[in-house]
């Protein structure tokens, strides 16, 4: 096969299939751009979920007519000047791909008037060819208009999501834009319908209360530290506040949302010893760093960063957090079992290690004596044996040996006593006490409202108290036991986070399918020996033994044949 150079057509597709992934790449080059621009105001429009139409205007500087053609250049920027400005990054875009990868694969138009002249510019470009530059009357700033996104790269276009989940993602960037730029104003709106409106700010919590609802906010602390190359700030969330995903977790380095191990790993230590598996701190927190000391240029969306000196950015996190957590009532829980020396961003030292949390143990229904092993319709017998790292089950049969995954057999169990507690014309359900009060963030509430009647349906009795509230007045019966505003919360987020919670209308299924997973037992959970004979007998008499509700294995065979082989007899 003969070498060949590829064609500028190709080039541009290639280039923009590294920085412009879907819809909600594009939105957030061209508001970094916007923001960079020293803009005030930004406004987002959507057509389809920015498939058919994004438009996005600003307040910023504006181009002149020769800058603004120059943009649509490749590697062209007005943000670096020479090498050694890659080396102390300190605008949200500096790459010059955004626009040139962004008109590869659309139909693009740009109108662009500095504050000090008196017409502005206005270029139509069509797949990276200009088709028309002219003057055009408009206010200062730059409004970029981008229609029919991937009209030329079919594949791309075929893996997008539906309208609703690539709304969903959208959405969620333009108000964590907020977390980070609380003194600009930011619209969002889809069709006719405004999404995001956030009047420009002095403060970050008012940003965090729009994005994850008032209850979360007012459960979370203030942190801060002032270091001479550093500064850490933002809102960690108490020890008794956790999620079962780290969906809301918002980390940025000098303002930019970012991917960072080191910082995710720096910000839930504190809290290792206080928080069972599969549970995570809300946090939003802002690392302010010499731009020297970070490398931005590590991913060619600049969503990751790399740090000169990383373990001491990752001191001085941990231990902004810790002391955020010292104040509060359960810091004695929360604060795991040594203290480090303090991060000094430029001293030494090593950090601490904190022992694996203690795992809570499920309230299987008592027992009087270990019934014998269970068969179903397909012949399934399980005997235990015992567990492997407190996650699998190993049990024998006439078969061979079998290891089960203990998270998804009570997945299933769960599953299936849901689905017939919920079958009948009233699902077995137990009103509270007390009607609980929650306020949900935009995305959970607007999930919620769109399918009350099928939460009730499953037996939880939830109605809309205005805005952002709801009252919830029963739960499933078979989860009783569960904190009501918690159970709801995880649930909300684990429906959002699927493809079937992508659309606005759950099936029935989907929300028991999130439910079992939220009360099922969690991998590092030590069992007894009498709770692993009721799980196994429990999914035993399941209908379907051997997947989890969400499709995934439970049971592992290895055959008397391949034990017999592999040792040779």
């Amino acid at each position: 096969m003969s070498v060949i150079i590829l064609d500028d057509e190709v080039i541009n597709q290639i280039a923009a299939g590294e920085v412009i992934e879907r819809p909600a790449s594009v939105v957030k080059e061209l508001v970094e751009n916007s923001l960079d621009a020293g803009a005030t105001r930004i406004s987002i429009d959507l057509e389809q979920g920015g498939r058919r139409l994004i438009r996005v205007t600003d307040d910023g500087c504006g181009m002149t007519r020769e800058d603004a053609v120059l943009a649509l250049q490749r590697h062209a920027t007005s943000k670096l000047t020479c090498a050694d400005d890659l080396f102390a990054i300190r605008t949200l875009g500096f790459r010059g791909e955004a626009l040139p990868s962004i008109a590869a694969v659309s139909h693009l138009k740009i109108v662009t008037r500095p504050h000090d002249a008196t017409e502005a510019t206005e270029i139509v470009v069509r797949a990276s060819e200009v088709t028309d530059l002219h003057t055009a009357g408009a206010p200062p700033g730059t409004e970029v208009t981008v229609g029919r996104l991937f009209f030329n790269t079919p594949a791309r276009l075929k893996f997008l999501r539906s309208e609703a989940s690539e709304l969903s993602h959208i959405t969620e960037l333009v108000t964590r834009f907020s977390f980070s730029h609380p003194q600009v104003s930011l619209r969002l709106t889809h069709g006719e319908r405004e999404v995001v409106h956030r009047p420009a700010a002095d403060d970050l919590l008012s940003s965090v209360v729009a994005l994850y609802g008032r209850d979360a906010a007012e459960r979370l602390i203030p942190v801060e530290l002032r270091l001479p190359l550093l500064r850490v700030s933002g809102f960690v969330s108490r020890p008794d506040f956790t999620r079962s995903s780290r969906s809301h977790q918002a980390l940025f380095v000098n303002r930019r949302q970012v991917r960072s191990r080191t910082l995710t790993h720096a910000v839930e230590e504190p809290y290792r010893s206080a928080l069972a598996g599969g549970r995570f701190p809300v946090a939003v927190v802002m690392v302010d760093v010499d731009p020297a000391l970070v490398d931005v240029n590590v991913h060619p969306a600049k969503a990751e960063v790399r740090f000169v000196r990383d373990w001491e950015v990752h001191e001085a996190v941990r231990r902004a957090v810790r002391e955020a957590l010292e104040g509060t009532a359960l810091a004695g829980a929360a604060l795991g079992a040594g203290a480090a020396p303090p991060a000094t961003f430029g001293g030494t030292g090593r950090g601490p290690t904190s022992a694996a949390p203690a795992q809570p143990t499920l309230d299987f229904p008592a027992g009087a004596a270990p019934a014998p092993p269970a068969q179903t319709a397909v012949g399934l017998v399980l005997a235990p044996l015992g567990q492997v790292r407190a996650t699998y089950i190993i049990a024998e049969n006439a078969d061979g040996l079998m290891i089960v995954d203990q998270h998804r057999a009570h997945e299933r169990v769960l599953f299936e006593r849901l689905e017939t507690d919920s079958a009948g014309a009233q699902p077995a359900s137990q009103g509270l006490v007390m009607p609980l009060t929650v306020h949900l963030g935009r995305r959970e509430a607007e999930l919620l409202e769109r399918n009350l009647e099928t939460f009730a349906a499953v037996g939880m009795t939830i109605e809309p108290f205005g805005g952002d509230a709801f009252v919830v007045r029963a739960m499933p019966a078979l989860m009783a036991k569960a904190d009501p505003e918690v159970l709801l919360r995880d649930l909300l987020e684990e429906l959002a986070g699927r493809p079937s919670g992508q659309r606005l209308d759950l099936p029935r299924e989907a929300i028991l399918a999130a439910a079992a997973c939220h009360a099922a037992i969690k991998a590092g959970t030590r069992l007894a020996p009498q709770e692993m004979v009721e799980l196994l007998d429990g999914l035993a008499r399941s209908t379907r033994p051997f997947t989890c509700p969400h499709g995934q294995p439970i049971i592992m065979t290895i055959t008397n044949f391949e034990l017999d082989r592999r040792f040779q007899r």
